[in-house]
């Protein structure tokens, strides 16, 4: 089961046909868990990152994870933030609603960036206007964020950078679908939509 995973997740992909779309292959989604992740090898020059999976309970409301990755983090030394390029907070986080529908999806991945080995990280968000029901046959913007190195010596060393935004041409009631249409992504283990097709109920 765990060699037909890595098959998969290594198989090559090229993304949709548009202009300056990056091409991204040899796909492997980094297993992340509730709490803190040590991560071997994923900063540059081999360095490992802590990744802290934490979890916003929202009372009445749809709670959602958000993620927060940190260099330099063994005991004893403090940890340098990562931020993420435009996103609030410096961190990153999903939008799970209730776990069959998902409005946002976020996965972290090593990979081949137009042929270079990278950390990146995928999002997939499904259109949220008001006059729409959320998490219902909506169109997806996918968004991938590569993580680079500061070598103008100005703001923080590490940072997540927009590498490019893409809108889904199907629609969607389960945002992980997108990215595994759009980025070839394999869905996460624990995938309860209602469908592998686009998660939606039948019309």
């Amino acid at each position: 089961m765990i060699r037909s995973t890595a098959r998969l997740a290594l198989l090559a992909i090229t993304l949709p046909a548009m202009a300056n779309a990056p091409r991204l292959s040899a796909i492997v989604p980094v297993p992340l868990h509730a709490g803190i992740n040590h991560v071997p090898g994923l900063l540059p020059g081999g360095q490992a990152a802590t990744i802290v999976q934490a979890w916003f309970e929202n009372g009445n409301a749809h709670g959602y994870h958000r993620w927060m990755v940190l260099a330099g983090s063994t005991p004893g030394q403090r940890g340098q933030l990562v931020p993420f390029e435009g996103e609030p907070g410096d961190t990153i986080s999903d939008s799970p609603f209730d776990g069959e529908r998902v409005i946002g999806a976020v996965r972290f991945l090593r990979a081949r960036l137009d042929d270079r080995p990278s950390t990146l990280v995928a999002t997939a968000r499904l259109d949220e206007s008001n006059d729409r029901p959320l998490a219902d046959h909506a169109l997806a913007t996918i968004r991938l964020y590569r993580l680079a190195t500061n070598d103008d010596g100005l703001g923080p060393p590490l940072r997540f950078v927009h590498v490019t935004e893409i809108q889904s041409g199907k629609r969607y009631c389960n945002a992980h679908l997108a990215l595994r249409d759009v980025l070839r992504i394999p869905l996460p283990a624990d995938y309860a939509g209602l469908n592998k097709t686009d998660g939606c109920l039948p019309d």
